[in-house]
């Protein structure tokens, strides 16, 4: 039976099948075809995206090295990406920041601009890279073009908004930036705290401060961990206060793992017999970190707490204020309770382990 015989052939359902089969070959085809000149757009696109990078990483090498070239060529539409690659990968050496003649070379190609249209309309990655650049460029002008990027749903694009700001005008932003790493908790810590380690301390404690003692505490562990990360003084009156006031057990144990205060103790010395024992655990840790070998008496009950953490971080915080192996060996020996007896010679082997090698 011929092609002939099928497509004329009296019976519907041969006819039917004829064409089915020749549709899906021919779908097949077209398909087939699609993926190649999808596959060869994107090779020219990577092509055209690596070239674009070794051309302006050149040129603003040369830029970094001896100032503006002569004449410069034109910063094609299809060449941003790869000049913003260029641009944030050398900003992130020790010798990009700030450099003058990276700045003379994007003024003169009008990189601003360029930049502003990709952030607000561009494609997920092309945005990111665009508020990191104008972030690394500093244009006061961009300002009020990237603000409104703090409210985006996705938190990569949020977030590199604040830290393109910050890095901007620190002293504008923080009012905009510090109420939404209070509200944002889709913003990763590592993130927030690189943009805080970024900035001043002198412009970000207030306002941090300020968040960290109006926050709920469910909010307020966060805040005071990065007020303590940015300004350990500036933290201390706001740990002094969130612990002379009743809050939560976890505001109150974060309190305790990032104060530095020794004048502060007689707010921790009572939180020994705290009725949690992580409270009772954070406040021996502190206590053997700050106190002195008179606080050492206050620890002793804990060596027999229910919890054997709480029981390890006060032998420990006894070893660190005794400072003296034989005094924590003959502690050891005056103690009735099993557990008290265990821990310390636990501690005791781990101190010689160290100093062993």
């Amino acid at each position: 039976m011929n092609v002939f015989d099928l497509l004329y052939s009296s019976d519907p359902r041969v006819v039917f099948a004829f064409w089915v089969g020749l549709s899906m070959t021919v779908a097949s085809l077209v398909l087939f075809v699609a993926v190649l000149v999808l596959r060869r757009l994107a090779q020219r696109r990577e092509r055209q995206h690596q070239q674009a990078v070794a051309r302006w990483r050149a040129l603003l090498e040369d830029a970094m090295r001896d100032g503006l070239p002569a004449r410069l060529p034109l910063l094609l539409e299809y060449e941003m990406t790869g000049f913003m690659e260029a641009w944030n990968a050398l900003h992130e050496l020790p010798q990009g920041v700030d450099n003058l003649g990276m700045h003379q070379l994007a003024w003169e190609v009008g990189l601003a601009p360029k930049l502003e249209k990709i952030a607000s309309s561009g494609r997920f990655h092309d945005r990111v890279m665009a508020i990191i650049a104008l972030g690394h460029l500093r244009s006061v002008s961009s300002f009020s073009r990237i603000e409104p990027l703090l409210d985006d749903p996705s938190p990569i694009v949020s977030i590199s908004a604040a830290r393109a700001l910050m890095r901007i005008d620190a002293a504008r932003a923080v009012e905009r930036v510090v109420p939404q790493i209070e509200a944002r908790q889709d913003w990763v810590d590592g993130g927030v705290a690189q943009i805080l380690s970024e900035t001043d301390a002198e412009v970000v404690q207030g306002p941090l401060s300020g968040a960290a003692l109006r926050a709920n505490d469910e909010v307020a562990p966060r805040m005071v961990r990065f007020l303590a990360g940015v300004s350990p003084q500036a933290a201390a009156p706001v740990i002094r206060r969130i612990l002379s006031e009743p809050h939560d057990e976890h505001l109150v144990s974060t309190c305790l793992q990032v104060m530095t205060e020794a004048a502060d103790l007689d707010k921790v010395r009572p939180l020994l017999a705290h009725p949690r024992w992580h409270v009772r655990m954070h406040a021996a840790a502190a206590l053997g970190r700050l106190g002195n070998a008179r606080d050492a008496e206050a620890l002793l009950p804990l060596l027999g707490d229910t919890q054997w953490w709480v029981r390890y971080r006060s032998a420990q915080a006894l070893q660190h204020l005794l400072g003296d192996d034989e005094a924590l060996a003959r502690i050891r020996e005056r103690q009735q309770d099993r557990y008290a007896r265990d821990i310390l010679t636990q501690v005791l082997a781990e101190q010689h382990l160290q100093v062993a090698a």
